[in-house]
């Protein structure tokens, strides 16, 4: 999903079980179960994710039965997620219980991301290195994320001296993923998944802004979500359901 959900990034030890089977059960706490992605472009493919878990760890996503994401763990710690469709793959490290690096591997191309991560106070920041599948030495960006309540307000993104700050709302509603394990690891990762407790109501880039229109259910988790650019033009409508 990594590659796919673009309006969601504002996401080879001993394994833990994998399987996407049906036999996986959610654990006993809300989870979502179908994520159905509707692009206003009609020129933009739409999605239709089915998640399946072992307990509340999620294993695996598969888009229309085709399995696109598979999350990996040794004990409780995700520590790799493959993309089978692009044949790409993230190894991830930790220091204690915090994420200290993750890499993004790409065979195909002999080419790989690296993201080291440092900590301090209510912020973390990435540094990001490209380079091949042996060394990341290249620097690409750094970018400073706050987090407030548990939620990444902004980001400030520095690329060759030049730094632009991107700022996100919230409501007070649940997440959509915040009974799954790894939560924090999420938020740090920058995937779909955000991480983040709360749902993102406005997107304040640099350029181009966004509003996010949601509906809940009684337990107040979302329903349907509908993302406007600047010029209150739809372009995406996301809706749930849940285990």
């Amino acid at each position: 999903m990594k590659k796919i959900l673009y309006l969601f990034a504002f996401s080879t030890l001993l394994l833990s079980s994998c399987s996407s089977d049906s036999s996986d059960s959610p654990a006993d706490v809300t989870l979502v179960k179908t994520m159905v992605i509707d692009i206003a472009n009609p020129a933009d493919d739409d999605f239709n994710l089915l998640f399946s878990y072992s307990g509340n760890k999620l294993v695996s996503v598969k888009d229309s039965g085709v399995l696109i994401d598979q999350y990996i763990y040794t004990g409780d710690k995700l520590t790799r997620i493959n993309y089978p469709e692009d044949n790409t793959y993230i190894l991830i490290e930790y220091t204690g219980d915090q994420v200290s690096r993750f890499t993004e591997y790409d065979p195909d191309f002999d080419s790989a991301t690296k993201t080291l991560v440092s900590y301090s106070g209510n912020t973390f920041t990435r540094s990001v290195y490209e380079g091949d599948m042996t060394a990341q030495t290249t620097l690409i960006f750094t970018e400073v994320c706050t987090v407030q309540n548990g939620n990444v307000t902004q980001i400030s993104r520095t690329v060759f001296g030049s730094t632009s700050t991107e700022t996100y709302a919230y409501d007070t509603k649940n997440n959509p993923f915040k009974n799954i394990s790894n939560f924090a690891t999420f938020q740090v990762l920058d995937l779909d998944i955000d991480g983040n407790t709360n749902n993102c109501t406005a997107l304040n880039y640099p350029v181009n802004p966004y509003t996010v229109s949601i509906t809940y259910n009684d337990e107040d988790y979302p329903v349907t979500e509908l993302s406007y650019d600047g010029s209150a033009v739809l372009k995406e409508s996301i809706s749930y359901t849940y285990y």
